[in-house]
């Protein structure tokens, strides 16, 4: 049976439901009662039908239902707001509102299962199992995919004495024994979100932590194994009264590292986990003692506190020459928590900063009287930096002052000016529709505002901004290129202090780890001249990063530190608007996060989404016990978790994070695979659950992530394979689609080229990256896209094709070397030799009297006249050869 409702399938027989074409992951009740919901579609269900249908002889709570049916309604597209699929009609239940079609007549719903009360019942529900929609890990099935590294926790259950047992009864018997067996584990598994991978004779391999990972695996894998060993306990009791023999397993559990992927053809693949972790949870298993569970000393690691644990060596583990710890787990001590929390984050609500502000509004104070000061706000990532830097701003009146801004980009750290750039497009308030002419204009006006000479500083902005300037009136400069940036240098700091002269200026500088070399070169001379004038400069960076303006007098640093637990249930209650969680969770919180502000804001979040809160009006309360509650430990798997939840927008975040910080919808448009519809509906979810922020009207917005690190972890989350895919098609879009992002930012396209192991046409855009520096003479950067092309040149056959590449190569990064670091450097010599030992490999003479001179000219500048007679005589031979007059001077030049 195949249901068809708004953009979702619902396939009865395969147990599956694709929403708009992405796999939706939904737990098993939820399954079960969206079926009902379906079949029943032509009217409405009463709360009190479910409840006798899906929860029969259970006492369960009104919350039960209704998370219940929270947890379908998302699956199919609806949320809070909106129930254009399934309707609550208060005080009288539920009906399905959206169209519904199916492919053939559906079958009457199956029942739930039955409590088992004997061997012989506990079998027949097995096999009325195989008609009913799947248990909780199984609709959770991995897709067919490519094979990926990660980290699980895999469990290995057997049972005991297994060939005793099935000498001592019928063979039909032992058959129902096992079935049952294998239920009971499947059940505790399932519920704890365990992944069964294989069933083998009396033996069960289960994974904790794939499909979904989930922050406490170990210990949910454990837990597993004690239910299990629990569950089983009625059976073997009564087994021994019927047949005099127990039923007793083994288990054991190792983490580590494998590669899992598709094992087998055809419909008998399977989803399997390689390497060593599966073999030693095996080889655990078998040195367990009946009933007993024994872990690795990596899955101790991870729970250490949460179980009591009995160390003991062994030392007959395959492939281990020494004694091995191994412990056996004697039972739960009943700690909760962990203490501690290590991660990163993003900006957050602002917490316990007010010393820092009223610290600012005094420095601020002296900045209004001429004596410019400069404010670094050091901290690790996620503790607040960027959200005190707008609370200082915003503690100002915003008539009184003028802001720039700077944020610096790790995907733009070998980018000329990227930041200077994007500031001076901000203060011209470009629009994205507008021509070049519309913009020189905007140019020129606020230009001529300002007392310099219009006739230098609109030629030099105009080529600094990428513009085409054929205005007779402003010609431009005939400098050359050193000449040309040093004079920008100027014009761009005297343009800063003017405006700072004309009203004070908050000059704000985001990240300033990441800046590119030249902007720093700009900061540098603006911070040298802050002093005597109205700026204030306030940076913000990571504590690594040694600030290169250190001992000025009026360069002050402010470390954020964490905050307290009762700033931490301050920060809670703003998150869920005043509403307080119960004291065990506000606990976990706060010992989870360890006062960092980012992760205190996501972990919040995270708990309000999951089925075990409940909304009581004024508060929240807890509806489960605190273990059962999946709080991750990292901001990593936070972030993760929510975007597990968002279904098929994690894809669209995963793509826009291959893009960068800031992707334009046009550009995520033309790279997707989705329509503009559902496109615009992921983006909106995305933006309603705060992780991107939107810039502008959908169809035309730039979208950025709410930080660097939920960027991150999106990008992270595609496996290898997948990422340079998308790599290699917004590379070949740039390419083909958007001509002027490719001639401004040839190193992008390089970037994304390099990403996708395209190493040929990362190559050319490398060198074309390379050359475009070093015209700006952005020697630094030039240095970084060269460098880059000869390491990728490095992995390539040794062709004629790749000599000459390497050749040409060296030739652009010639006078990048000799630029900064001298003509006399080692560096220098070493390139100019290996340039002339591949010019004689490929006979390329003609670029041969380039790298002889320049040979020469490094041996004589150093006074090292013998080696430099040899390379003008060689010269001198060449042109000789060539028969080239001029060349021919040259060489009597050199010579003397």
């Amino acid at each position: 049976m195949r249901y068809h409702v708004a953009d979702s399938i619902l396939d009865t027989d395969q147990y599956t439901l694709h929403r708009a074409g992405q796999l939706i992951h939904l737990r098993p009740k939820a399954f079960q009662v969206l079926v009902y919901l379906l079949l029943h579609h032509d009217r409405v269900v009463t709360k009190q039908e479910l409840a006798e249908q899906f929860w029969p002889d259970q006492f369960i709570t009104d919350a039960a239902v209704e998370n219940t049916l929270k947890a379908a309604r998302q699956a199919v597209g609806d949320s809070g707001r909106t129930q254009t699929v399934i309707q609550t009609l208060r005080g009288v239940g539920y009906r399905v509102v959206a169209s519904v079609t199916a492919d053939f007549e559906a079958p009457a719903a199956d029942q739930p299962h039955q409590p088992l009360e004997s061997v012989s019942e506990q079998v027949e529900s097995v096999s009325e199992q195989e008609a009913a929609p799947p248990s909780e890990a199984s609709s959770i099935q991995p897709r067919w995919s490519e094979a990926e590294r990660r980290q699980l926790t895999v469990l290995f259950c057997d049972v005991a004495g297994s060939s005793a047992l099935s000498n001592q009864m019928e063979l039909e018997d032992y058959l129902e024994v096992i079935q049952a067996y294998q239920h009971t584990c499947a059940d505790v598994i399932e519920r704890l979100e365990g992944y069964i991978a294989q069933h083998l004779r009396d033996g069960l391999l289960a994974y904790f932590g794939y499909p979904l990972a989930h922050e406490d695996d170990a210990y949910r894998a454990i837990r597993a194994s004690l239910e299990i060993i629990d569950a089983l306990q009625p059976l073997s009791r009564r087994l021994e009264q019927d047949v005099g023999v127990r039923l007793a397993v083994r288990l054991g559990i190792h983490t580590g590292l494998v590669i899992i992927g598709d094992i087998g053809t055809g419909a008998r693949r399977e989803s399997l986990a390689l390497g060593e972790t599966p073999n030693l949870a095996a080889r655990l298993q078998s040195l367990a003692e009946p009933d007993t569970v024994v872990i690795s000393e990596a899955t101790s690691r991870l729970v250490q506190g949460y179980f009591t644990l009995d160390e003991r060596r062994v030392r007959s583990l395959e492939g281990k020459a020494a004694d091995v710890p191994a412990f056996r787990v004697i039972g739960p001590t009943g700690m909760q928590s962990r203490l501690d929390v290590a991660g990163t984050g993003s900006l957050t609500p602002m917490v316990n900063r007010e010393a820092e502000c009223a610290l600012f509004l005094q420095h601020w104070e002296q900045v209004k009287e001429g004596r410019g000061r400069v404010i670094v706000l050091q901290g690790e990532a996620g503790i607040g930096k960027s959200r005190l830097a707008q609370a200082m701003r915003a503690s100002l009146d915003e008539d009184t002052y003028i802001q720039l801004e700077c944020r610096c980009s790790p995907y733009h750290q070998n980018s000329a000016w990227y930041p200077v750039i994007e500031l001076w497009r901000r203060m011209l308030r470009w629009q994205d529709e507008e021509t070049p002419q519309a913009r020189l204009k905007k140019l020129e006006t606020t230009l001529s505002q300002l007392p310099l000479p219009l006739e230098k500083t609109f030629p030099l902005m105009a080529n600094l901004l990428e513009l085409p300037n054929h205005d007779p009136r402003f010609p431009p400069l005939m400098l050359s290129p050193q000449q040309q940036r040093e004079q920008l240098l100027e014009t761009m700091l005297a343009m800063t202090l003017e405006l700072a002269s004309q009203q004070t200026a908050f000059f704000l500088v985001e990240d300033l780890h990441w800046a590119d070399p030249s902007t720093l070169e700009f900061l540098g001379s603006l911070v040298e001249q802050v002093t005597t004038s109205q700026l204030c400069v306030v940076c913000t960076c990571r504590p690594v990063y040694a600030v290169p303006w250190e001992n000025r007098s009026y360069l002050f640093e402010i470390n954020l530190g964490r905050l307290s637990q009762r700033h931490v249930e301050e920060m809670v209650l703003g998150v869920t608007r005043g509403k307080g969680l119960p004291a065990t969770v506000l606990e976990q919180v706060g010992a989870k996060t360890d006062g960092v502000p980012l992760f205190v804001e996501e972990l919040t979040k995270t708990v309000l989404e999951t089925e075990w809160l409940r909304d009581a009006g004024n508060h929240y309360e807890l509806i489960a016990p605190l273990s059962d509650i999946a709080i991750p430990t990292t901001l990593h798997d936070s972030l993760m978790a929510r975007l597990d939840r968002l279904d098929t927008a994690k894809g669209v975040a995963q793509l826009g994070a291959t893009l960068g910080r800031q992707f334009s919808y046009d550009l995520l448009r033309e790279v997707s695979p989705w329509g503009d519809e559902v496109l615009q509906q992921d983006l909106s979810r995305l933006v309603e659950a705060e992780l991107i922020f939107q810039r502008g009207l959908p169809s035309q917005a730039i979208y950025i992530f709410k930080h660097n690190l939920i960027q991150e972890a999106a990008y992270q989350s595609l496996v290898r394979h997948a990422r340079q895919r998308y790599h290699q098609r917004i590379a070949e879009v740039l390419t083909e689609r958007f001509p002027a992002m490719v001639e401004t930012q040839p190193e992008l396209v390089a970037h994304h080229f390099t990403e996708a192991g395209l190493t040929e046409q990362a190559l050319l855009y490398w060198h074309r990256a390379g050359l475009r520096a070093v015209e700006r003479s952005s020697y630094i950067e030039a240095s970084h896209h060269l460098a880059t092309g000869l390491e990728l040149l490095a992995m390539l056959p040794d062709t004629s094709e790749r000599l000459q590449q390497e050749l040409d190569f060296l030739l652009a990064l010639k006078p990048v070397r000799i630029a900064t670091q001298g003509d006399t450097a080692p560096e220098v010599e070493q390139l100019l030799t290996r340039a002339y030992t591949l010019c004689q490999q490929l006979g390329a003479s003609q670029q041969l009297f380039g790298v002889l001179s320049g040979l020469c000219a490094c041996h004589l500048i150093r006074g090292e006249l013998q080696m430099a007679h040899k390379w003008a005589e060689e010269f001198l031979h060449l042109a000789q050869d060539q028969l080239n007059s001029d060349l021919l001077l040259s060489a009597h030049y050199l010579l003397q």
